[in-house]
C-alpha cells in the first residue's frame, strides 16, 4: 500500500514571518561577524603597536651601548617578560646574536629562526608579519634594523603570541549574547506585525474574490494601501465594478430578450389568430354572401401585409443590433427626399384631411444611405399622421458646415414626459389597449433611433400633450458630390 504523504501547508503569514526572521538572523550573523573581525583587527593593531613600542625602546638602549648590547637590555627584559614579549637579534648574515633567555622553546627552533631570516632582506621597519611556531601557534613579529655606533647592523625581531579573539571573547561574550537576544526578539515582533498586516490585506482580497465567485458581484476589497497590494485592491475593485456593470447589462439584455419574445409572439399571434378564424369560417361555409366573403378576404390581405411588415421590421431590428446592416452613404438633395416621402404617404394624409408642409431650401444636402434615410422619414411622418387628427405636419431642414438638421413637427396629441423616455423601446405603443390601430407594430421609432445612430447622428423629441410633437434629427455631412436621386417606386 502506498503511504500517504502529508505535506504541511505554509500560510502566507508563516512564510512572511519565517523569511523576516531568516533575514534578521542573517543580518545579525553578518553584523556579529563584522564586529568580531573588527575587534580582531583592533587586537592585532594593538599588539603590533605594543611590539613597535617595545622594539623602539630596545633599539634606543642598544644604540647607547657600543660593546655589550645584552647588558643594555637586561634591565628592560624583565618588563618585556611580564608583557609576554620576547625578542631576537640577528646579524646581516642571519647568525643569532641575542635572544631572550626566558623565551619559549617554540621560538628557539631552527625552523622558526629560518622564518625570521627570510625577512632580513625584505623587511621594513615596524611592518609586522605573522610567523608560526612549531606547535602552529601564530606569532606576531615586528622587525627593526638597528645601526650601532660602531657601524654594525643588527636586525631586531620583537615578537609575541597572537592572542586574537580568545583574548577579548570573555569581554564580548555577554554583550553579544544580550544584543543577539534583544535583536532577535525585536525581529520576531516586527516580522509578526508586518506579516500580519500583509496577511490581512491578502485575506480581505481573497474573501472578496470568493464572494464574487459565489455570485455576490457587489463585494469589494476594503484594502487601502500605497504599495502593490493597494494597486491590486484598486484593480480588483475596478474589475468588480465592470463585472457588476456587465452583469446588470446582461440582465437587462436578458429581460429585454424575454420581453421582445413575448411582444413579438403577441404581435404575431394577433393577426394569425384573426386569419385562422376567418379561414375556418370560410371553409365551413359560415359566410355565404359574396359581399361578406370579399370583406373577410380583404381582412386576410391586410393582416397578411401586417405580418410581412412586422417580420421585415423584426429583421431590420436584428440586423441593426447585430451590426449586419451596411450603409451606402452618399449626398442627396434633402428637399427632393422630403417630397418623395410626402408623395408616398399622400393617401394616408388625405384620409385624415391633414396638411403637410416642407420648408427646405433646394441646396440643402443630406449625407447617408438613401433607403435608410427614406425609412427614417417615412416612419416619423407616419407616426405624426397616426397621432394627429387635424392640423399640419411640417418637415423643416437646415444645415451647417458640419451637419444637417431635420425637424418633423405635428399638431397632434403630443407625448407626456414619462412616455418620451419609452417611445424608443421596441413594441412600445402609446395606446395600451393596442386596438386603435391594427397596423401599428411598435417598432417604428425604435428602428428610427437605431438607424440614426448607425449614421453617427442623434435624434431627440420635444412634446407636450395636446399641443404637438417635434422630432429633431442631426446627421453629420459628407464630402462626396451629389449623385442623381434614385427614382421612387411609389
Amino acid at each position: 500500500m502506498k503511504k500517504l504523504r502529508i505535506r504541511y501547508r505554509f500560510t502566507f503569514f508563516q512564510r512572511q514571518v519565517l523569511s523576516h526572521l531568516l533575514i534578521a538572523v542573517l543580518i545579525l550573523a553578518l553584523l556579529s561577524g563584522g564586529f568580531v573581525y573588527y575587534f580582531q583587527k583592533q587586537v592585532y593593531k594593538s599588539e603590533t603597536e605594543e611590539l613597535v613600542s617595545a622594539g623602539r625602546a630596545v633599539a634606543k638602549l642598544m644604540q647607547r651601548e657600543t660593546e655589550e648590547p645584552d647588558l643594555a637590555v637586561n634591565a628592560y627584559r624583565t618588563l618585556l617578560a611580564e608583557r609576554k614579549i620576547s625578542f631576537i637579534m640577528l646579524d646581516k648574515s642571519g647568525e643569532l646574536l641575542y635572544r631572550d633567555s626566558k623565551m619559549d622553546f617554540a621560538f628557539r627552533t631552527k625552523a622558526f629562526l629560518d622564518q625570521l631570516r627570510s625577512h632580513i632582506f625584505t623587511m621594513k621597519d615596524n611592518q609586522s608579519f605573522i610567523a608560526k611556531s612549531t606547535n602552529n601557534e601564530q606569532i606576531i613579529v615586528v622587525p627593526r634594523q638597528i645601526k650601532l655606533k660602531a657601524g654594525r647592523e643588527i636586525y631586531l625581531f620583537v615578537l609575541t603570541s597572537h592572542r586574537g579573539l580568545a583574548s577579548i571573547w570573555p569581554l564580548l561574550k555577554e554583550p553579544l549574547l544580550y544584543t543577539a537576544g534583544i535583536v532577535g526578539l525585536l525581529a520576531v515582533i516586527v516580522s509578526i506585525m508586518f506579516s500580519r498586516s500583509l496577511s490581512r490585506s491578502i485575506r480581505s482580497i481573497q474573501q472578496a474574490t470568493r464572494q464574487i465567485a459565489q455570485g455576490n458581484l457587489s463585494a469589494r476589497s476594503p484594502v487601502r494601501r500605497s504599495d502593490e497590494l493597494g494597486d491590486l485592491s484598486n484593480d480588483f475593485n475596478t474589475m468588480a465594478d465592470r463585472l457588476e456593470e456587465a452583469s446588470h447589462k446582461l440582465q437587462q439584455y436578458d429581460a429585454r430578450r424575454r420581453h421582445f419574445i413575448m411582444d413579438a409572439t403577441h404581435e404575431l399571434r394577433t393577426p394569425l389568430t384573426s386569419i385562422r378564424g376567418i379561414i375556418e369560417g370560410l371553409k365551413n361555409n359560415f359566410v355565404t354572401q359574396p359581399e361578406e366573403r370579399y370583406k373577410y378576404y380583404t381582412i386576410i390581405e391586410k393582416e397578411t401585409f401586417r405580418l410581412i411588415r412586422l417580420i421585415n421590421e423584426l429583421l431590420d431590428v436584428e440586423k441593426i443590433e447585430s451590426g449586419m446592416i451596411s450603409l451606402n452613404k452618399q449626398q442627396y438633395s434633402l428637399k427632393e427626399l422630403m417630397e418623395i416621402v410626402a408623395e408616398s404617404l399622400e393617401v394616408l394624409i388625405e384620409e385624415k384631411k391633414l396638411h403637410i408642409v416642407i420648408e427646405c431650401e433646394p441646396q440643402v444636402l443630406i449625407y447617408g444611405d438613401y433607403d435608410r434615410l427614406t425609412q427614417i422619414l417615412i416612419n416619423l411622418v407616419k407616426n405624426s399622421i397616426q397621432f394627429t387628427d387635424y392640423g399640419t405636419i411640417k418637415l423643416k431642414a437646415a444645415e451647417t458646415e458640419r451637419s444637417t438638421c431635420i425637424e418633423i413637427s405635428d399638431t397632434g396629441k403630443g407625448i407626456s414626459k414619462e412616455e418620451q423616455q419609452l417611445i424608443w423601446e421596441r413594441f412600445y405603443k402609446a395606446d395600451p389597449s393596442r386596438n386603435k390601430n391594427k397596423s401599428e407594430t411598435g417598432l417604428g421609432l425604435s428602428i428610427v433611433k437605431q438607424l440614426v445612430e448607425a449614421h453617427q447622428g442623434t435624434i431627440a423629441v420635444d412634446s407636450a400633450p395636446g399641443i404637438g410633437t417635434v422630432f429633431t434629427i442631426i446627421l453629420p455631412k459628407g464630402e462626396a458630390e451629389t449623385p442623381a436621386l434614385p427614382q421612387s417606386s411609389a
